[in-house]
């Protein structure tokens, strides 16, 4: 048998269900959020699968990263959710697989196979030269790798 509440208690119940199905909805950033979702290519191809795309938020340094698919399609996710602080972001690409650890500077002769395949410039934030404003709602996010 269910439990029923009445009277005050069912007001109580309806309270913390309704807090409950709203916390779940709501936010954990610190402002306005949106939607990010997108494709990665290089050369006219996806880039490789498993490739992360990273954006810092200029203002806060709060980083949204989004993991591609065999597409080059990823979406973007920020502490754990969908959404995404409203902003302005520097973006790059961190390839799957991981350099030498011995590495002190990353170069073609100390990286995986799949950093080979995007242009060195997008491996580090401050090289990148890419930039992309988030608006409150849903943003599609169209990254082309040039050289």
């Amino acid at each position: 048998m269910l439990y029923e509440a009445k009277g005050p208690h069912r007001i109580a119940v309806i309270a913390l269900l309704a807090i409950g199905i709203c916390g779940c909805a709501k936010s954990n950033l610190p402002g306005p959020s949106g939607t990010v979702s997108g494709t990665a290519i290089y050369q006219d191809k996806p880039i490789p699968d498993g490739s992360t795309i990273v954006m810092v938020h200029n203002e806060t340094g709060l980083i949204g990263t989004g993991v591609t698919n065999g597409s080059g399609a990823f979406q973007v996710r920020m502490r754990e959710g969908p959404q995404v602080l409203v902003g302005e972001y520097t973006v790059y690409v961190r390839p799957p697989g991981e350099p030498d650890a011995n590495a002190m500077e990353l170069t073609l002769k100390n990286v995986p196979p799949a950093w080979k395949l995007i242009p060195k410039r997008y491996w580090m934030s401050h090289t990148s030269g890419e930039s992309f404003t988030v608006k409150e709602g849903r943003n599609t996010y169209d990254l082309v790798l040039r050289e």
